[in-house]
Parts: structure tokens; C-alpha cells; sequence
């Protein structure tokens, strides 16, 4: 039984040992693999973004912004017209896809006559780079300063305040609110007092009924309006009016007519009267006895 003494003896060193190996192996490896996830990951990453650098951009240039038919601007219609541009050449840098950095490069690309001449005075003060640095809303600052000074925003607003639907022309009334409203936010600046001015410039006969509607968007307003409106003119209330208006007016001026013809009648017979009259001398006094 001695003899297996030494044998169990270097066994169980070994296996010792052998556990200890297996810890330090085991420990190390698990300071290794995170570092080895780490790097290739890392790489994968890198990798990555080499080949989305190496990937052809898109090109966006002015012939192909163009090609929408972008509408031109002269800066000689008024500030209404330039509003109109702004909705438009928006519309055409979405549809085109261009980046938000080239919208003012390419928008003005398309001014013409004074609005041209002003643009070029502005690339001349600030420098082409910094000019075609503007954002598109500082664009439209600088344009609404040269284009819409403050005289004419008072005529706008002015008429904004005042604005009434022209007999059975609804269209052109929602039209034009639609285009003051953004030229003069300040007379809308709810939907509550956007709905109530919009109403307050129907005719009565459309209003009413618009009114009773106690509709909650401006939207909604707009299409029950034109509903409404449509079927007062399929019912010739305005021709009505109109031929009313017509018929007072052509009395009015049959009377005026008249009456110079009835003084005239009137000088001819103080005429001939003053003709069948006879004019006769004043006889003499005879003197009083005393």
C-alpha cells in the first residue's frame, strides 16, 4: 500500500496544476475575447463607411432643376406675386429633391429684370460665396425687405381688414384670404379668429348658414363656403341683385332725364303766355282838386 503513495502523491500535483493552468488560461481569455469582438467590430465598421464613401453621390446641378420648369420671378408684380413664387419654386425644390443647401443657388437662378439687377447687387455687397451661403429663409427675409416694403404691407393689410366676397366670386375670396393670410399672419393668429374673420367676408345669405355649421377648422370652412355659395348662384341670387340694381338704376336715370325736358316744357309756356299778353301804358294821374 505504500508503494502508491508517491504515485497519488504526483497525481494529485498534477491535476492541481492542471486547475491552475485552466483558471490563468481561462482568466486571460476572457480579457482577450472582448478586445477581439472589440477590433472587429470596429473594423467591420470602418469598412463600412469606406464603401458609403466610395459610393457615387448623387449630382444635383441647375440644368436639372430645370428641367421641373421652375416659374421665374421679375420682382415687378408685387409682393402678391412674389408670395406666389415662394409657394411654387418650393414646391418645384421638393419635387426636384434638392438638398436644403442648394435651394438658394438654384432658386435664384431663375430671377429676371429688376430682380436680377437686385441680386446682383447683393452678391456684389456680401460676396458670391457668402450669398449663395443664405439659407432659403434668409432669402426670403432679404427679398421681403426689397420686394414688400412697409407701405405695401400697410395696403395689404389694409385690405386684409376690409376684405369682402365680390357677389357670387367665393373662389377668389377663399383665394386671396388664403394669400393674405401669409402676407399678414397677424390677422389670423388662431384658428377661432381665422374662422370668424373668413366669415365676416361672406355675404349674408352664405354666412349665415356657415355660421350656424360651427365648423372647428378653417379647411372645413372653406369647402361648406363654396358648397353654400355654389348652390345661392345656381339659384341666381346674384343675378337677381344684379338685375334689381339694374332696373333702379335705369328708373334713377329716366327720372334725371325727365326732368330737364319737364323745365324745358315749362320756360316754353311761360313764353307763350308772356306772348298772348298785351302790354299797355300807364295811364297819366290826374291832379287832385284842392
Amino acid at each position: 500500500m505504500s508503494s502508491f503513495g508517491p504515485f497519488h502523491s504526483r497525481t494529485a500535483r498534477h491535476n492541481h496544476d492542471d486547475k491552475r493552468i485552466a483558471a490563468i488560461i481561462s482568466k486571460q481569455m476572457a480579457k482577450v475575447i472582448p478586445q477581439i469582438f472589440s477590433e472587429l467590430n470596429e473594423n467591420a465598421s470602418k469598412s463600412s463607411e469606406e464603401s458609403r464613401t466610395d459610393a457615387p453621390k448623387a449630382a444635383f446641378n441647375f440644368k436639372q432643376f430645370k428641367a421641373y420648369d421652375p416659374k421665374e420671378f421679375t420682382g415687378e408684380d408685387g409682393p402678391t406675386a412674389m408670395f406666389q413664387w415662394f409657394d411654387s419654386i418650393e414646391v418645384t425644390l421638393r419635387q426636384s429633391g434638392f438638398p436644403d443647401n442648394l435651394r438658394t443657388l438654384n432658386a435664384t437662378g431663375v430671377f429676371q429684370s429688376r430682380a436680377l439687377d437686385w441680386w446682383t447687387a447683393e452678391r456684389n455687397k456680401r460676396g458670391n460665396d457668402a450669398a449663395y451661403e443664405l439659407t432659403w429663409d434668409e432669402l426670403k427675409d432679404i427679398m421681403m425687405q426689397e420686394f414688400c416694403p412697409p407701405h405695401e404691407r400697410q395696403k395689404l393689410e389694409d385690405e386684409f381688414w376690409h376684405i369682402k366676397q365680390k357677389d357670387g366670386d367665393n373662389a377668389g375670396l377663399t383665394a386671396r384670404f388664403k394669400q393674405l393670410s401669409i402676407i399678414c399672419p397677424d390677422q389670423v393668429k388662431t384658428p377661432e379668429i381665422t374662422i370668424k374673420k373668413y366669415i365676416r367676408a361672406l355675404p349674408d345669405c352664405v354666412a349665415d348658414f356657415v355660421q350656424a355649421a360651427k365648423t372647428t377648422t378653417i379647411e372645413e370652412t372653406f369647402l361648406l363656403a363654396a358648397e353654400i355659395n355654389d348652390k345661392r348662384v345656381k339659384a341666381g341670387i346674384w343675378d337677381k341683385a344684379s338685375k334689381n340694381l339694374h332696373q333702379a338704376t335705369t328708373a334713377v336715370t329716366a327720372e334725371t332725364a325727365a326732368a330737364p325736358q319737364s323745365s324745358k316744357s315749362s320756360r316754353r309756356k311761360r313764353k307763350s303766355n308772356n306772348k298772348n299778353c298785351a302790354i299797355t301804358t300807364a295811364a297819366p294821374l290826374q291832379a287832385v282838386p284842392a
